[in-house]
C-alpha cells in the first residue's frame, strides 16, 4: 500500500511539474537574427514569462521546471510585421459584424507567422479595441500600433464628395490641419486616441509637414508620411526628417518640373507611355533619407498590381544606397489562406536586389524599429519571445517563414 501511495504521488507530482513548466527551452535550433549581419547560428534559446531569457551556445546544464522541445534540423526567426495594413479604414456599422470579421483576419495572420502590425490609419477607438483583446488573449492576432491620419481640408472635402459618411476630418484620428492651427494641440488629441504615430498625408504644404513633425517627435510620437503629400514632393518631406516614407512609386514625382504638384497633372504625367524614371534625381533624395535614417515603406506589391512599376527601381535604389527598408503591403487581407506579405517579400528579392537576409531584416527588425520598437524584431536575451519555429531555411525560401511549425506570441504558442 505504501509503495502504491508513494507511486501515485510520484506520477502526480511529475503531472504538475510538466503541467506547471514555467519556461521553455528551444533547443539545437539555427537561429536566424533580424539583423542581416547576424550569421545564423545553432543555439538553444530559453523562453519564460514572455522573454527571452538566455540564449546558450552549448548545451545547457540540467534545468529544472523546464519543457524542453527538441529543434534538431529546425530554424527560430524573430516573429513579422506588416508595416502598412488597413485594419479599420472603413468599419461596418454593425461593430460586432465587423469584429467577426477583422478577428477572422488577424487570426489569419497569425497563423502565417505575422506577431505585429503597423496599421496606417483606421478607427482609432476601433483599433484601441482590437489591440486590447489581442493583449488580454481574448484575440488571437498580432501586436497592433496604429496611426492618426492627418491631412490638409481639402483632402477631406474629396473623401465626403466620394460618398463617404461620418465625422471625416474632425477627430483626433482623422484630422484636417490648416496653417494657424495649433498642431501641438491636435498631436496631443491623436496621443490621447493611443496612436503611435502621424500618417502625414495629403494637401499639405512644407511648413505643416514640417510642424507636424517636430510636434510629433515631441509628443514621443511618430511622423510616417506619403512620400508625395500633394502639393509637395518627396524632397519636402525627406527635409521634415519624418521617421518613414510609404510608396516608392510616389518617388518618381521628385522628377517632374516645378516646385509643387498638383494631384491631377502629377499622377497623368506617371501613366504616359513614355514616362521614364529618372534614377540620378532619386539618388541624392535616397541618399538624405539614408543619412537622417528615414526609413522606406516601398509597398512593392501593391504597386506592382496597380502598373506603377517605378517603385521597383526605387526600392533598389533605395536598398544600395543604405536605406532601411520595411516591408509592408497596404494591400487586403483575407479570412484565410495566402498573406499578401508573402508577395511583398519575393518582389523584394526577386525585382529590388536584396537578398533572403536583408528581405527578412525588412520584415522583422525594420519593422520594429519604424515603429521606435527596440523589444522585438530580432532574437536577443530580453526580448519579446515572438517567434516562428519553421520546418526548412528561409534563407533559401522565403515561402517557409510563412508555414510555421510554431508561432510564439509574447512567448505563449499560438498554434
Amino acid at each position: 500500500m505504501m509503495r502504491n501511495a508513494l507511486l501515485f504521488i510520484s506520477i502526480f507530482l511529475l503531472m504538475h511539474v510538466q503541467t506547471h513548466a514555467q519556461q521553455v527551452l528551444l533547443q539545437n535550433v539555427t537561429v536566424i537574427d533580424g539583423d542581416a549581419r547576424v550569421a545564423p547560428r545553432i543555439a538553444s534559446v530559453l523562453l519564460r514569462d514572455g522573454l527571452i531569457r538566455k540564449i546558450y551556445t552549448s548545451t545547457p546544464r540540467k534545468l529544472t521546471n523546464t519543457r524542453i522541445i527538441d529543434c534538431t534540423g529546425k530554424y527560430l526567426v524573430p516573429g513579422m510585421m506588416d508595416a502598412h495594413v488597413h485594419l479599420a479604414t472603413v468599419v461596418d456599422e454593425d461593430l460586432s459584424k465587423a469584429r467577426l470579421l477583422t478577428d477572422s483576419i488577424i487570426g489569419n495572420m497569425s497563423r502565417h507567422g505575422i506577431t505585429t502590425v503597423r496599421d496606417m490609419a483606421g478607427n482609432a477607438p476601433y483599433l484601441a479595441a482590437l489591440k486590447s483583446d489581442v493583449r488580454s488573449g481574448k484575440t488571437i492576432g498580432p501586436d497592433i500600433f496604429y496611426a492618426a491620419q492627418f491631412a490638409g481640408p481639402g483632402y477631406f472635402d474629396m473623401i465626403r464628395r466620394s460618398g463617404r459618411e461620418g465625422d471625416l476630418g474632425n477627430s483626433a484620428w482623422y484630422k484636417a490641419i490648416m496653417p494657424g492651427m495649433d498642431v501641438t494641440a491636435a498631436v496631443k488629441e491623436a496621443k490621447a486616441a493611443g496612436v503611435s504615430g502621424l500618417k502625414i498625408y495629403a494637401d499639405l504644404d512644407a511648413k505643416l509637414i514640417r510642424d507636424l513633425t517636430e510636434a510629433a517627435h515631441k509628443a514621443g510620437l511618430k511622423a510616417w508620411s506619403h512620400a508625395a503629400v500633394f502639393p509637395c514632393k518627396p524632397g519636402a518631406i525627406a527635409a521634415a526628417g519624418v521617421n518613414s516614407m510609404s510608396h516608392a512609386n510616389d518617388f518618381a514625382f521628385q522628377q517632374l518640373p516645378g516646385d509643387t504638384l498638383e494631384i491631377g497633372k502629377a499622377w497623368q504625367a506617371l501613366y504616359k507611355k513614355d514616362f521614364r524614371l529618372d534614377t540620378l534625381v532619386q539618388i541624392p533624395l535616397l541618399q538624405e533619407m539614408a543619412r537622417k535614417g528615414i526609413f522606406l515603406d516601398p509597398t512593392v506589391f501593391h504597386a506592382e498590381n496597380n502598373r506603377m512599376h517605378s517603385a521597383a527601381i526605387v526600392t533598389r535604389l533605395a536598398h544600395a544606397h543604405g536605406v532601411k527598408v520595411v516591408a509592408g503591403t497596404d494591400w487586403i487581407y483575407n479570412t484565410t489562406g495566402e498573406v499578401p506579405l508573402l508577395q511583398e517579400m519575393q518582389l523584394l528579392q526577386s525585382k529590388c536586389g536584396m537578398n533572403p537576409a536583408s528581405v527578412i531584416e525588412a520584415a522583422t527588425l525594420n519593422g520594429a524599429r519604424v515603429c521606435g520598437l527596440t523589444d522585438r524584431g530580432a532574437i536577443r536575451k530580453g526580448m519579446r519571445a515572438d517567434l516562428l519555429l519553421l520546418p526548412g531555411n528561409p534563407l533559401q525560401n522565403l515561402s517557409l517563414l510563412f508555414q510555421p511549425e510554431q508561432v510564439f506570441l509574447n512567448g505563449k504558442e499560438l498554434y
